[in-house]
Protein backbone atom coordinates (compact mmCIF):
# COMPACT_ATOMS: atom_id res chain seq x y z
CA UNK A 1 0.00 0.00 0.00
CA UNK A 2 2.76 2.47 0.92
CA UNK A 3 4.65 1.76 -2.31
CA UNK A 4 1.51 2.40 -4.37
CA UNK A 5 0.94 5.68 -2.53
CA UNK A 6 4.54 6.74 -3.14
CA UNK A 7 4.18 5.98 -6.86
CA UNK A 8 0.97 8.00 -7.03
CA UNK A 9 2.23 11.00 -5.09
CA UNK A 10 5.87 10.85 -6.13
CA UNK A 11 8.95 11.66 -4.12
CA UNK A 12 10.90 14.85 -3.68
CA UNK A 13 14.63 14.63 -3.16
CA UNK A 14 15.75 17.64 -1.19
CA UNK A 15 18.46 16.79 1.29
CA UNK A 16 20.44 14.32 -0.78
CA UNK A 17 22.94 11.84 0.59
CA UNK A 18 25.82 14.23 1.18
CA UNK A 19 26.33 17.69 2.64
CA UNK A 20 25.62 20.69 0.41
CA UNK A 21 28.68 21.74 -1.57
CA UNK A 22 29.89 25.28 -2.19
CA UNK A 23 30.70 24.82 -5.86
CA UNK A 24 33.21 27.69 -5.83
CA UNK A 25 35.54 25.60 -3.66
CA UNK A 26 35.87 23.01 -6.44
CA UNK A 27 36.74 25.37 -9.27
CA UNK A 28 40.21 25.60 -10.85
CA UNK A 29 42.56 27.94 -9.00
CA UNK A 30 42.98 30.52 -11.77
CA UNK A 31 40.57 33.33 -10.86
CA UNK A 32 40.62 34.99 -14.29
CA UNK A 33 37.53 34.53 -16.40
CA UNK A 34 34.22 32.89 -15.85
CA UNK A 35 33.83 29.31 -14.63
CA UNK A 36 31.13 26.93 -15.82
CA UNK A 37 29.57 24.22 -13.64
CA UNK A 38 27.15 21.52 -14.79
CA UNK A 39 24.73 20.00 -12.26
CA UNK A 40 23.19 16.83 -13.69
CA UNK A 41 20.18 15.23 -12.03
CA UNK A 42 20.73 16.95 -8.70
CA UNK A 43 16.91 17.31 -8.33
CA UNK A 44 17.39 19.80 -5.54
CA UNK A 45 18.83 23.24 -5.12
CA UNK A 46 20.95 22.94 -1.99
CA UNK A 47 24.29 23.20 -3.83
CA UNK A 48 23.00 26.15 -5.85
CA UNK A 49 21.62 27.89 -2.73
CA UNK A 50 24.80 27.32 -0.71
CA UNK A 51 26.98 28.60 -3.56
CA UNK A 52 24.78 31.68 -4.03
CA UNK A 53 24.63 32.29 -0.28
CA UNK A 54 28.41 32.23 0.07
CA UNK A 55 29.14 34.19 -3.11
CA UNK A 56 30.07 37.30 -1.13
CA UNK A 57 32.81 35.49 0.78
CA UNK A 58 36.34 35.59 -0.52
CA UNK A 59 37.39 36.70 -3.97
CA UNK A 60 34.63 37.48 -6.48
CA UNK A 61 34.29 34.85 -9.19
CA UNK A 62 31.72 34.70 -11.97
CA UNK A 63 30.12 31.27 -12.31
CA UNK A 64 27.70 30.01 -14.92
CA UNK A 65 25.61 27.15 -13.57
CA UNK A 66 24.00 24.76 -16.02
CA UNK A 67 21.29 22.52 -14.55
CA UNK A 68 20.17 19.39 -16.42
CA UNK A 69 17.13 17.50 -15.14
CA UNK A 70 14.90 14.81 -16.64
CA UNK A 71 11.73 16.81 -15.99
CA UNK A 72 10.97 20.52 -15.56
CA UNK A 73 9.43 20.19 -12.08
CA UNK A 74 12.72 19.97 -10.12
CA UNK A 75 14.06 22.96 -12.06
CA UNK A 76 10.90 24.95 -11.27
CA UNK A 77 11.23 24.03 -7.57
CA UNK A 78 14.89 25.10 -7.58
CA UNK A 79 14.04 28.43 -9.25
CA UNK A 80 11.17 29.07 -6.82
CA UNK A 81 13.37 28.43 -3.79
CA UNK A 82 16.10 30.59 -5.31
CA UNK A 83 13.60 33.44 -5.70
CA UNK A 84 12.47 33.01 -2.09
CA UNK A 85 16.04 32.92 -0.81
CA UNK A 86 17.07 36.01 -2.80
CA UNK A 87 14.04 38.07 -1.76
CA UNK A 88 14.89 41.70 -0.96
CA UNK A 89 16.37 41.77 2.58
CA UNK A 90 13.67 44.09 3.91
CA UNK A 91 10.78 41.85 2.79
CA UNK A 92 10.66 39.84 5.00
CA UNK A 93 13.49 39.97 7.51
CA UNK A 94 16.19 37.32 6.96
CA UNK A 95 15.14 35.32 10.05
CA UNK A 96 11.49 35.31 8.91
CA UNK A 97 12.56 34.31 5.40
CA UNK A 98 14.61 31.40 6.78
CA UNK A 99 11.66 30.29 8.93
CA UNK A 100 9.37 30.46 5.88
CA UNK A 101 11.79 28.34 3.81
CA UNK A 102 11.94 25.73 6.58
CA UNK A 103 8.15 25.77 6.83
CA UNK A 104 7.84 25.24 3.07
CA UNK A 105 10.24 22.31 3.19
CA UNK A 106 8.79 20.58 6.23
CA UNK A 107 5.10 21.34 6.64
CA UNK A 108 1.93 20.06 5.09
CA UNK A 109 0.11 23.28 5.95
CA UNK A 110 1.32 26.87 5.78
CA UNK A 111 0.70 29.90 7.93
CA UNK A 112 -1.00 32.85 6.22
CA UNK A 113 2.22 34.89 6.03
CA UNK A 114 4.18 32.02 4.49
CA UNK A 115 1.37 31.32 2.01
CA UNK A 116 1.38 35.00 0.95
CA UNK A 117 5.18 34.93 0.55
CA UNK A 118 4.88 31.77 -1.58
CA UNK A 119 2.11 33.29 -3.76
CA UNK A 120 4.28 36.36 -4.41
CA UNK A 121 7.27 34.19 -5.35
CA UNK A 122 5.10 32.06 -7.65
CA UNK A 123 3.84 35.20 -9.42
CA UNK A 124 7.45 36.41 -9.90
CA UNK A 125 8.48 32.95 -11.14
CA UNK A 126 5.59 32.93 -13.63
CA UNK A 127 6.60 36.37 -14.98
CA UNK A 128 10.27 35.40 -15.06
CA UNK A 129 9.78 32.13 -16.94
CA UNK A 130 7.01 33.49 -19.17
CA UNK A 131 9.06 36.42 -20.45
CA UNK A 132 10.96 36.34 -23.72
CA UNK A 133 14.48 34.89 -23.38
CA UNK A 134 16.00 38.22 -24.45
CA UNK A 135 13.99 40.12 -21.79
CA UNK A 136 13.99 37.71 -18.82
CA UNK A 137 15.73 40.03 -16.38
CA UNK A 138 12.83 39.68 -13.90
CA UNK A 139 14.79 36.98 -12.07
CA UNK A 140 18.26 36.39 -10.66
CA UNK A 141 19.44 34.18 -13.54
CA UNK A 142 19.45 34.01 -17.32
CA UNK A 143 16.96 31.42 -18.59
CA UNK A 144 17.79 31.90 -22.27
CA UNK A 145 18.90 28.28 -22.75
CA UNK A 146 15.89 26.77 -20.97
CA UNK A 147 14.15 24.34 -23.33
CA UNK A 148 10.87 23.75 -21.46
CA UNK A 149 8.96 26.71 -20.08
Amino acid sequence: MAAALEEAVGTVCWWGLSPAIDLRLHLPAEPAGEASVLLVGAAEGRHLLLTAGRAGRGERRDITLFVAEQSPEPVARQLLLLLLALEAPERPRPAARAAALLELLGSGSLRAGTAALLRGAVDRLRRWIGSEPSQNRDGPADLGLMKVR
